[in-house]
């Protein structure tokens, strides 16, 4: 169950690629994070709970779709693309 959001929120652009990345705004999870959004703008990407996952592991999420995923800080969020593409994808971090 969420607890009542109070921030700090940060958010940024990032890219994806066939490697897995965490999903994060700068080098840092936001500390205290809550809740995580995640929306690719240009492609699908999939994500999944640690640096292996993949294009046939991960769960999808399509070109403009919008999620929302209630992840602390100590829960990583990993994100890839399929192979040789590159995915812009729009994230947002709340506490």
């Amino acid at each position: 169950m969420l607890l009542p959001l109070d921030g700090p929120a940060v958010f940024a652009a990032i890219s994806v690629t066939d490697v897995p990345s965490q999903v994060k705004v700068g080098a840092l999870v936001l500390e205290e994070r809550q809740v995580l959004t995640l929306q690719p703008t240009n492609g699908h990407i999939y994500y999944g709970y640690n640096n292996t996952v993949s294009s046939t592991t991960g769960t999808k999420i399509y070109k403009s779709q919008w999620i929302q995923i209630e992840a602390s800080e100590k829960l990583p969020v990993w994100v890839v693309a399929d192979p040789t593409k590159t995915v812009d994808v729009r994230i947002t971090e709340v506490s």
